[in-house]
């Protein structure tokens, strides 16, 4: 069963909103048509609600977060093509106590 199906057959079910979480990494998943795939995906879920995380950057990994104007086109992206969409912003980033980030401290 692919995640689509998956999510419809869990709201047949249970009747509970939907809300899509997608976390943007640089270079990964933050283009226009990354955007549009997301739109293709909302569209064929019972969702009310995408939140677009920010993602927090951990000493060692690979990933970093999109710059804040790539950020803002993605978000328009989805907003100009009616998708409901909320930016969810991380406090504490800035000591390292931001979602992620104090696991990966030993």
């Amino acid at each position: 069963m692919c995640s689509v199906d998956a999510l419809t057959y869990f709201y047949d079910k249970t009747k509970n909103d939907i809300t899509l979480e997608y976390i943007l990494f640089k270079d990964l998943n933050d283009s226009i048509e990354d955007a549009d795939h997301l739109i293709k995906i909302y569209r064929q879920v019972p969702t009310h609600l995408v939140n677009v995380i920010e993602y927090n950057p951990i000493e060692g990994a690979l990933f970093t977060k999109p710059d804040d104007d790539v950020t803002t086109a993605f978000t328009d992206h989805l907003v100009k093509h009616r998708v409901n969409v909320r930016v969810r912003r991380s406090r504490g980033k800035d000591i390292d106590a931001a979602c992620g980030q104090l696991a990966n401290k030993g």
